[in-house]
């Protein structure tokens, strides 16, 4: 739960596919860059990850399904790069203020828009875009 309280920030919606070559190395990324949390539930007889999921939620919380999935379903593959998702999230600027810290700087700083809300794009190690809005 600390990690939750840590990051000042929580996903409101989001489940898109997320593919990647190395899914220990995603998972690494999204939790040390984001503060998300991972579950890889799949393996190959070399090891390799084969499926799993990343997301906010702590995985007690998460166990419940009392809350929608708020993560990316994570499948070996390669990355096709892009938009992979629109996240809606609650605390932007504490978000943006997380992944700066974490030393990434892949993240467009947030912008006001003209509806009221805040935008920020954030690419991830495998060149996905996460178009992030609050």
């Amino acid at each position: 739960m600390s990690r939750f309280s840590e990051k000042g920030y929580y996903v409101r919606e989001n489940a898109a596919i997320y593919l990647t070559p190395d899914m220990d190395r995603t998972a690494k990324w999204f939790e040390e860059v984001m503060g998300w949390y991972s579950n890889i539930v799949e393996r190959d007889s070399n090891g390799r990850g084969q499926y799993g999921v990343v997301f906010d939620t702590p995985p007690e919380i998460e166990a419940t399904h009392l809350a929608p999935f708020t993560g990316f379903q994570v499948f070996a593959g390669e990355p096709d790069g892009g938009e992979i998702s629109f996240m809606q999230v609650q605390g932007i600027d504490s978000l943006y203020e997380h992944v700066t810290k974490s030393g990434w700087d892949k993240i467009t700083p947030v912008e006001d828009q003209p509806w009221g809300g805040k935008v920020c794009r954030a690419t991830t190690i495998d060149g996905y875009v996460i178009r992030i809005f609050e």
